[in-house]
């Protein structure tokens, strides 16, 4: 009995195991399909993850290329613009190259520079080459006002001005049906100032969209305004040093009070007609001419009257000759021409003639009538001389030996 009891419980024990070890063997499996499961799902997760993280790398890589580009290209123009600057080139071709260059780095936009005219009271488009032609055309010569448009706002404002919108903009109603023609939709304008705040320009910016400027454009629009303040200040500031060596020049070659040419640059001049007239055998003469009765015009009416009488004769002279000679004051009342490339010596005694004419007439300062008198003397390359000096002197001598004559004329040729 135990026998077959103890083989009853071997064979109870044995379906047990087996059965228990069948429901671990079922279970184990869908363990492991669950793990396979979760492990297909992990290695989609870590390809999606990678993909993602390459696709944002390429991207700022991408990025990042196209902003070096960019500032390679932006470094490019910023180059040539300065290099433009630097030889001085004309101040149009400056800020059209500008702003192309900013137009070659962002297409979408059309850009414009305006100068402000010399009263400061009007835009003029200095470079707009994308705009058209119609639209340039009626911005330019504008008033400036702080309600036309941005352009208007940031010129008086000094600021920079954003219109997003033009047609819906207050300050673009007088301007709306030309924005409009012209296809802009938003407008960017940035004052263009000068090292001590003083307006100079507006650079502008247009799109055919409503839109905003980002951090990148406004960066743009800065560095742009900025190099086209370096222009025109250089070209302003050239402008005013040329014109300054201009009036010293002037001022060191002329006579301050009647303008004429002083003693220095008529013997230059009087050297150059020599030279000339040595190379194609031509005539000339040198008159010298002395006012009679200045003196006591002076003691009787007063610097001022004398003065004023001095600038009279300097007009009244240069009327009595060609543009192509010249008369010069060389002393108080002493004056000298140059009559070049003459004919004949008959020329010299017309000349002298109608100086005579208009010098004996009355002059009227104020309420003053005022007669004076003159007396001339003459000399002629080549008969008299063949030098500058010598021609002077013969003149001069001639000049005195009139004044005790009762009717001055042009002495003749020793």
């Amino acid at each position: 009995m135990r026998r077959i009891a103890a083989g009853f419980l071997m064979i109870g024990c044995s379906g047990l195991i087996a059965h228990v070890h069948s429901a671990v063997s079922v279970h184990t499996a869908t363990t492991n399909w669950i793990y396979i499961g979760m492990a297909v799902f992990s290695g989609i997760l870590l390809i999606a993850a990678a993909g993602l993280h390459t696709y944002r790398v390429n991207s700022k890589l991408h990025n990042m290329v196209r902003l070096m580009r960019s500032a390679d290209v932006q470094q490019r123009n910023h180059n040539l613009v300065l290099a433009q600057i630097a030889a001085d080139d004309p101040l149009d071709e400056i800020l059209t190259s500008l702003v192309q260059g900013v137009e070659h780095i962002r297409p979408d936009l059309k850009c414009s520079i305006l100068r402000i005219d010399v009263d400061q009271q009007h835009f003029v488009v200095a470079a707009a080459p994308s705009l058209p032609e119609f639209y340039n055309d009626a911005i330019n010569g504008l008033a400036i006002d702080a309600t036309l448009g941005a352009f208007g706002e940031a010129a008086i404002t000094a600021k920079r001005v954003v219109a997003i919108d033009i047609q819906s903009n207050p300050n673009w109603s007088g301007l709306r049906e030309l924005a409009a023609h012209a296809e802009l939709a938003s407008c960017w304008a940035e004052p263009i100032l000068s090292h001590n705040r003083s307006l100079l320009g507006v650079f502008v910016i247009y799109k055919t969209q409503r839109s905003e400027p980002d951090n990148d454009e406004i960066k743009l629009i800065e560095e742009s305004a900025y190099l086209a303040e370096i222009a025109i200040e250089r070209k302003l500031s050239l402008e005013a040093l040329r014109k300054s060596e201009e009036l010293h020049r002037i001022m060191a070659q002329h006579d301050s009070l009647t303008g004429l040419p002083n003693r220095a640059l008529f013997a230059d001049r009087l050297q150059q007609a020599l030279s000339y007239c040595k190379r194609h055998q031509r005539v000339l003469a040198v008159m010298l001419l002395d006012l009679d009765k200045f003196k006591p015009v002076n003691d009787h009416y007063g610097h001022a009257i004398g003065d004023e009488l001095l600038k009279q004769v300097a007009q009244r002279l240069l009327a009595c000759v060609r543009s192509s000679d010249t008369v010069a004051r060389i002393g108080g009342d002493e004056f000298v021409i140059l009559l070049h490339q003459i004919d004949d010596m008959s020329q010299a005694n017309i000349v002298s003639e109608k100086i005579l004419h208009v010098l004996n007439r009355e002059f009227l300062i104020g309420t003053q009538d005022i007669h004076i008198g003159c007396s001339i003397g003459a000399a002629f390359y080549p008969q008299d001389a063949q030098e500058a000096h010598e021609l002077t002197q013969i003149a001069d001598q001639r000049m005195y030996l009139n004044k005790g004559l009762s009717s001055p004329r042009v002495a003749q040729p020793l």
